[in-house]
């Protein structure tokens, strides 16, 4: 069976105006054209729709029986092409980014309201895993986007540097370092270290900061979780490292947070998209608002 749209919307405006003359004008087809839509239509699905006298025309029990098939039809086709044009304009479709849990604690949720509210029709899937899980995720093609610290190969990646994050000293608020209004990585060597665990970004960072300064830390204890080393911080078990989009994490009655004498210690966050992939309309429009917004965006 092969209907056609412009049949069923002649259908339609038959039904409700009872008259070919009145119909076909509504319709922009002269009259004989409008009775070859109904026509052909009704040899199409084999019965007839209406009931014809020299003065009216009107709906029969089949008529009567097809007027909601038809609706739905036509609803399910202008759906399905309002979806089409809407997805083409990046208006609409699926946005799956990657992107590390110490990103995606403060500034990115607000990110997405904004987003949301401009974009409604886009949904923004998250895959919040570790760095390297990031990356292989875009690979994969299991990702659009990822939002990750540092910059990865320009020979497989594309990545566009959005702003640095600082590094902060976390301690509890009768600790020594507590009095202190700036640190240095030697003021810490001391004292018992929580670090985060291998792998995660934070650690990746601090590990490449005590490299470059031949600092050392105590390490006490290793975990993964930003809720874990607050309770502990909390707790006064020990200090650490922690970066400036986390903070929020930490804002508690017995937890210090104390910046860095050295203000180059900040980790660079970049957005990447594979260099060899083509995103979606809706997936470069969620890029290029991802830029924008980060351009306004002041880290702690």
């Amino acid at each position: 069976m092969n209907l056609s749209i412009k049949q069923l919307r002649a259908f339609l405006i038959l039904s409700e105006v009872d008259s070919f003359t009145r119909a076909a004008k509504k319709f922009n087809l002269s009259q004989p054209a409008f009775s070859a839509l109904i026509a052909g239509l009704e040899d199409e699905i084999g019965y007839r729709l209406f009931d014809r006298d020299t003065r009216r025309v009107q709906l029969n029990a089949n008529g009567i029986h097809f007027i909601d098939l038809a609706r739905r039809m036509v609803k399910s086709h202008d759906d399905a092409v309002n979806e089409i044009t809407a997805r083409a304009a990046g208006d609409n479709g699926i946005v799956t980014l990657a992107v590390l849990p110490s990103i995606a604690v403060e500034w990115l949720p607000e990110v997405l309201v904004q987003h949301g509210r401009i974009h409604p029709g886009t949904r923004v899937d998250l895959l919040d895993t570790q760095w390297d899980r990031c990356l292989k995720a875009l690979l994969d093609g299991q990702a659009d986007l990822a939002l990750t610290a540092g910059q990865p190969s320009p020979a497989i990646f594309n990545s566009s540097l959005l702003f640095s994050d600082k590094f902060y000293l976390l301690c509890h608020r009768h600790h020594p370092l507590a009095r202190l209004d700036h640190v240095d990585l030697d003021d810490i060597g001391e004292y018992p270290f929580i670090g985060f665990s291998p792998g995660t970004s934070i650690r990746q960072c601090t590990d490449r900061l005590c490299e470059m300064q031949g600092a050392e830390f105590n390490y006490l204890l290793q975990v993964r979780q930003l809720t874990t080393m607050m309770g502990l911080i909390a707790a006064n078990y020990g200090v650490c490292i922690t970066t400036g989009l986390t903070l929020f994490q930490f804002r508690h009655k017995d937890i210090a947070i104390i910046p860095f004498r050295d203000v180059a210690l900040e980790r660079a966050i970049y957005l990447v998209k594979m260099k060899s992939r083509h995103l979606s309309a809706c997936a470069q429009a969620f890029f290029e608002f991802i830029e924008h917004r980060a351009q306004n965006f002041q880290p702690c």
